[in-house]
């Protein structure tokens, strides 16, 4: 399956265009994962391009069955972030939840938070890929950033989450949004 979705432009930025994950995005994996700063605040890391290549691999075999999906996000034709849709686990208690990372020098512009109300606006809407009355967004709780983001988009903080080594190092922030 396939979708894109397309966030509109506003006067200050161009358009957003989110597709899943191809091969030829190996590179800008490869080197999104070098990032200390966006390394600080994942639980999975990459290192190399064998890892790089079993990641796209792994977000390819979710978009069949459903449990992931996985977005490269495109601005004016360059890869410049990832956004994620997990679909909820009723048995691990986790609602729907939405991630995402943006590259070091596309940070600051806006693009998280765009991308963020974009795919809620499309959870919350006439799809039935993914069905969701409620959409959380979880972050730690140092990472100041997804916090505006979530703030921004409308996501209410509804627990402090304690820490769980390893996976889990620092405590989380869960952040919730509600169908309107």
């Amino acid at each position: 399956m396939t979708l894109t979705l397309s966030v509109d432009p506003t006067p200050d930025a161009p358009a957003l265009f989110l597709r899943p994950w191809r091969e030829p995005d190996l590179p800008t994996v490869v080197a999104a994962y070098q990032d200390p700063a966006m390394r600080r605040w994942l639980s999975v890391l990459v290192d190399g391009e064998a890892e790089a290549r079993a990641w796209l691999e792994r977000q390819a075999r979710r978009w069949v069955d459903g449990s992931r999906l996985s977005f490269a996000v495109e601005e004016r034709g360059r890869v410049v972030g990832h956004f994620v849709v997990k679909g909820a686990d009723v048995a691990a208690g986790s609602e729907t939840s939405v991630g995402y990372w943006t590259l070091a020098d596309a940070r600051g512009r806006g693009i998280a938070s765009r991308c963020v109300e974009r795919v809620s606006d499309w959870l919350f809407g006439p799809q039935e890929l993914v069905p969701a009355e409620v959409v959380e967004l979880v972050h730690s709780v140092g990472n100041a950033a997804s916090c505006r983001v979530a703030e921004k988009c409308g996501y209410a903080l509804a627990a402090t989450i304690p820490a769980r080594p390893p996976q889990f190092p620092d405590e989380g922030h869960r952040h919730v949004r509600n169908r309107p």
